[in-house]
């Protein structure tokens, strides 16, 4: 029987690649839009997914409502950028210690996993690819498939077990942003937040009951996952 589901993020969760993702995110728009200067400060945007943030800075910075060509031009240049960069440069191209062996072990544990990214979905399994992450087989949801951080949720819940609310069984989603906090909250999910430093930080003062900084204690962050899924049960 499945002891619950447990949905990750990717950037800063799974894969050390928050700065290659703000650099080039703030790039493409640069390139498309003209827009420089930009916040990357993911949590201060209505939607912490790339469709959502675009959606705003258009309207802030250009004074119009966004087209569908401006989100596959500036998404075309993101795409590109981020595969430049990952042949180019070694640097910010890490998985989170533990997180491939944990994505590998979770299912023999008793544990369904899927996965929610608000980035769109070739940068994000390039991003898995360079650091060997395979989730063929996982329910991947991304930025492409809905436009608010909940709703990506609630796509990857469905193709991993058919529904997008679980009566019966505790759905964890597991994140290193406030925004991923605030979506969980929102949604009735458990939480484990993923940082280090100032994010850690952050996390705990949103209110993330466990902040991990990996995936190395397994133990520990099996413990984690269940103390969520009693956080599940009381919503």
């Amino acid at each position: 029987m499945t002891r619950g589901i447990a949905i990750f993020d990717i950037d800063g969760t799974l894969t050390r690649t928050n700065r290659v993702d703000e650099e080039c995110y703030a790039q493409a728009v640069q390139d498309v839009l003209g827009v420089s200067n930009i916040s990357t400060d993911w949590g201060s945007y209505r939607h912490s997914s790339d469709n959502g943030i675009l959606h705003e800075i258009i309207e802030t910075h250009c004074k119009r409502a966004p087209c569908g060509r401006d989100f596959r031009a500036v998404r075309a240049r993101f795409i590109e950028l981020v595969s430049v960069r990952s042949r180019s440069d070694s640097e910010g191209w890490e998985e989170v210690a533990g997180a491939r062996e944990i994505l590998r072990e979770l299912p023999s544990m008793g544990w369904t996993i899927a996965i929610a990214t608000g980035g769109w979905g070739p940068s994000a399994l390039r991003k898995l690819e360079c650091v060997n992450i395979s989730i063929s087989n996982i329910s991947f949801a991304c930025a492409d498939h809905a436009f608010a951080r909940l709703d990506i949720i609630r796509w990857a819940l469905r193709g991993a077990v058919g529904v997008v609310k679980s009566s019966t069984i505790p759905v964890v989603y597991i994140g290193d942003g406030v925004w991923d906090i605030d979506a969980a909250r929102v949604g009735g999910y458990g939480f484990v937040g993923i940082g280090h430093g100032d994010r850690a930080v952050l996390l705990a003062a949103a209110g993330s009951q466990v902040v991990l900084s990996d995936y190395l204690d397994r133990s520990k962050f099996e413990h984690a996952l269940t103390s969520a899924c009693l956080e599940y049960e009381r919503r």
